[in-house]
């Protein structure tokens, strides 16, 4: 993971890489806390800075867990301290991915911890919000109040979701209610509440609160671009950027950075085994990936047609 910060910081400005907390900490073990952490019988004992607490060194145990939970949690949060602090002194920014919602909690508490760490002065450590999870919103909001609270900058990554399928499922299955929105329109308005919400925060103060649009949903990304036009915020301030996987909605990077937005390409980056889940996830996430494949593939057509 540290070299891949360091490959990320060599791929130009304001570089990007996105983390995945459960390829350093067991899911077993993030179930656990988060169960614990939805208890709303359970005190305030596992916070974001007992966690700082443990990540700076200290030996520190929660007697809900087994020995073994606890050594793995102590050496988990520090290597993603490593992480943290090392992607901060190599000025590369750090998207935490969001999973599933029953390791959520755990995933958004180490993120905190993180942030409490790295984003004193500017956002280095970013959290992922999921649209199409009816709480969202809400997250997004406590989380906001939750870092300015403790005096940090906050950096958001703006999906709409991947794991809709199993959410539903595991739901059905256990017997709790879906955390899933209705439909597809429902998730559309949860994902433009949270936008505006977050570009209305970025109008008033860009230089601590950041986001990345991570869509390939071309209404999405006008929405965007108008509201930023009325909030004044610059194109090539930082403040907000927008993101597609390399690969996909080609036509939507290229018309941004075109216009000077700033655009990232998501590359993922190993075996076929490991990367190919994670491409049919993020296909899964938004219908209109195949409307804008059948939208370039015309366009490709077109252009071969001119050349011709």
């Amino acid at each position: 993971m540290l070299n891949c910060v360091d490959l990320s910081s060599a791929g130009g400005d304001r570089p990007m890489m996105q983390l995945k907390i459960t390829a350093l900490m067991s899911a077993d073990l993030c179930k656990i806390l988060s169960r614990y952490l939805s208890d709303p019988s359970h005190g305030p004992e596992l916070c974001p800075e007992r966690i700082v607490s443990i990540m700076e060194g200290k030996d520190s145990k929660f007697p809900f867990l087994s020995v073994q939970d606890n050594d793995h949690l102590q050496n988990s949060v520090r290597r993603l301290s490593r992480i943290a602090k090392h992607a901060r002194e190599s000025k590369v920014r750090v998207l935490v991915d969001a999973e599933y919602t029953y390791v959520n909690p755990t995933l958004s508490l180490v993120t905190m911890a993180m942030m409490a760490q790295c984003n004193q002065l500017e956002p280095w450590i970013w959290n992922t919000y999921q649209c199409y999870l009816k709480e969202s919103f809400s997250q997004l909001s406590l989380d906001l109040d939750r870092a300015r609270s403790l005096g940090l900058c906050s950096g958001v990554k703006l999906v709409r979701g991947a794991y809709m399928d199993k959410e539903r499922r595991l739901a059905r299955e256990k017997g709790y209610p879906d955390p899933v929105q209705p439909d597809w329109e429902a998730t559309n308005r949860s994902y433009q509440r949270s936008l505006d919400k977050m570009l209305d925060v970025i109008g008033q103060d860009g230089q601590r609160h950041n986001i990345i649009v991570a869509s390939h949903n071309e209404e999405s990304v006008l929405h965007a671009i108008g509201r930023m036009a009325e909030l004044g915020i610059e194109k090539k301030s930082g403040s907000v950027c927008f993101g597609q996987l390399l690969g996909m909605c080609d036509h939507v990077s290229l018309s941004l950075g075109q216009a000077g937005y700033l655009v990232y390409k998501s590359l993922p980056y190993g075996s076929v085994e490991c990367v190919l889940p994670y491409l049919i996830r993020r296909a899964q996430e938004n219908q209109s990936v195949l409307q804008g494949i059948r939208k370039e593939r015309d366009l490709l057509r077109r252009e071969l047609k001119r050349r011709l």
